[in-house]
């Protein structure tokens, strides 16, 4: 994980908590809202992770550089008429698949996040700890409640199980491309783990 990425200054965290047996559908149902994001072309990427361990959770993480920027990007998906009408039978079937859903608009807190740096390109699994750790183990965002998510990326579970290790507590999520609509960064960054999935926005957004 070489390149360059900045910091989002907003991090929106949706989780999905799924019901047991429904892993299969939800699954499916997933590969189909990912086909039509490349289809309509999606205006921001965003990034799908899954927790190894039971009860099953999906993180969704989508990034913003500014207020202003996720204001763009919101009244982009309502001008994208063909992506919306594609999204919404797809997203009522979620209903059936999941017992609980959050969704979090965090703020990144440079001042008590570690130096290393915020990465998505290259990375495979990602660690998160919400229990306050003295000590970050990555970027730290917080939200309007004052809830903290120190959250780190990882090349391999071996690295992310090495970053749990350091936050009893903390949970490690696996990246899940085959879900995701991913920047070009992350492809160019991993071709080996994304060029197989759908076709890659462009620059834009989590970076």
């Amino acid at each position: 994980m070489n390149s360059q990425e900045n910091t989002p200054r907003l991090l929106l965290i949706v989780r999905e908590q799924l019901r047991p047996g429904t892993e299969g559908d939800y699954a499916d149902n997933e590969r189909q809202i990912a086909a039509a994001c490349a289809k309509f072309e999606c205006p921001h990427p965003y990034l799908a992770l899954a927790t190894l361990a039971e009860p099953r959770e999906v993180w969704w993480l989508n990034a913003f550089a500014s207020d202003e920027e996720k204001d763009r990007v919101g009244a982009a998906y309502a001008r994208n008429e063909s992506l919306m009408a594609a999204l919404r039978p797809l997203g009522a079937r979620k209903e059936a698949f999941r017992q609980a859903l959050t969704t979090t608009l965090t703020a990144h807190r440079p001042d008590v996040s570690s130096k290393s740096s915020w990465r998505i390109g290259g990375a495979r699994f990602f660690v998160v700890n919400l229990a306050g750790a003295r000590e970050a183990a990555g970027s730290v965002f917080e939200s309007p409640d004052g809830d903290l998510f120190d959250i780190a990326s990882a090349e391999s579970r071996v690295a992310a199980e090495r970053l749990a290790a350091r936050a009893p507590g903390s949970t490690i999520l696996a990246v899940e491309p085959q879900w995701s609509y991913p920047d070009g960064s992350w492809v160019a960054a991993d071709p080996e783990f994304w060029a197989p999935r759908f076709a890659p926005s462009g620059s834009r957004g989590a970076s």
